[in-house]
């Protein structure tokens, strides 16, 4: 009957000091945290944006900027009618993206208004009601 006993109790300490010992390793396994982060979605593609801005509006302000027209572009340079840029990420043009290597888009919104000329971002004009 003792040793009986004894291998209970033998059988229950290794099986105790068993799981102890998978606890343990457990602990030392490393686990990453995977972090989420919320990040405004930005389209990099361009797209066209129409000035809705009538008369003498500032055409490097995105905010004069909408993707559907309020008036028809036309042939007269006066006012900057259209552009192509990328989405600011609240739904505006990117003034501040690079066309190319240091020009911007302000940049060729000032370059297509001295020189009357369109351009890879300013796309129309209309005159100046």
């Amino acid at each position: 009957m003792l040793t009986k006993r004894n291998s209970w109790l033998r059988a229950g300490t290794l099986t105790v000091l068993g799981l102890g010992l998978a606890y343990g390793a457990q602990s030392f396994t490393e686990k990453k945290e995977v972090k989420i982060e919320n990040t405004v979605s930005r389209s990099l593609d361009d797209q066209t944006w129409y000035n809705n801005e009538l008369v003498n509006s500032d055409p490097t302000n995105p905010a004069n900027y909408a993707l559907t027209p309020k008036f028809e572009c036309g042939d007269d340079d006066q006012e900057i009618c259209s552009i192509k840029a990328p989405d600011n990420g609240s739904g505006q043009p990117d003034m501040s993206h690079q066309v190319s290597p240091g020009v911007t888009v302000e940049d060729q919104i000032e370059d297509a208004l001295s020189s009357s000329n369109t351009n890879t971002t300013v796309q129309a004009f209309r005159s100046n009601q």
